[in-house]
């Protein structure tokens, strides 16, 4: 909690949600049977499909399987808030951790219109080429990942990382509509309110 910047309660469900998500949407597993082990590998494909449709909880997953969550594998790396002007807003929180030793991520998985596995480089790249569609937190996130070098240098570095919420602030003057990212200007928007809006 303090290293998130949030209460317990707070910290422990993004934790959880952090897990879950790499889980659901990887396939990669961060729980072990014990504090300094992680899962053995194997076929989870029936339990990620269970835990997407929301027939399992996460809670219910690692008790049936005599697991406890692995939240010491996990790195803050960041943590950006949708603007205020948006109908649906998220507080998104990036995270980075290593692949467990014996785990493989998933090649298919359900949420997404299609896989693939990719240094942080090679996706800012296929976004600036118009391959890929990012929001503006995750190109900025891969892009300050690019500057590491390792797994384990992004686990390092993100020991000290600050974890303050990046909020897009909006402003409009007459007919223009500007969305700034407090410390990263060169995510700036400004343009024209379309007709009729």
């Amino acid at each position: 909690a303090r290293r998130l910047g949030v209460d317990a309660r707070t910290a422990r469900a993004v934790v959880c949600a952090a897990v879950r998500e790499t889980f659901e949407e990887a396939g990669v597993l961060l729980a072990g049977p014990d504090a300094d082990s992680v899962a053995e590998p194997r076929d989870w494909s029936a339990e990620r499909a269970a835990l997407e449709a929301h027939e399992l909880s996460l809670a219910e997953f690692l008790r049936d399987h005599g697991l406890v969550l692995r939240s010491d594998l996990l790195g803050g790396w960041a943590r950006w808030i949708t603007p205020e002007f948006e109908d649906r807003r998220y507080d998104t929180w990036f995270f980075v951790a290593a692949l467990p030793a014996g785990q493989r991520a998933a090649l298919e998985v359900g949420e997404a219109d299609r896989v693939a596995w990719l240094t942080p480089a090679e996706a800012v790249r296929g976004h600036r080429e118009g391959r890929f569609g990012m929001l503006p937190p995750t190109v900025t996130v891969l892009r300050e990942l690019s500057a590491v070098r390792t797994v384990a240098e992004a686990l390092a570095v993100a020991v000290d990382r600050p974890l303050a919420p990046v909020l897009g602030r909006a402003e409009v003057r007459g007919d223009r509509l500007t969305v700034r990212w407090p410390g990263y200007e060169e995510l700036t928007i400004d343009g024209e309110f379309p007709e009729g809006s």
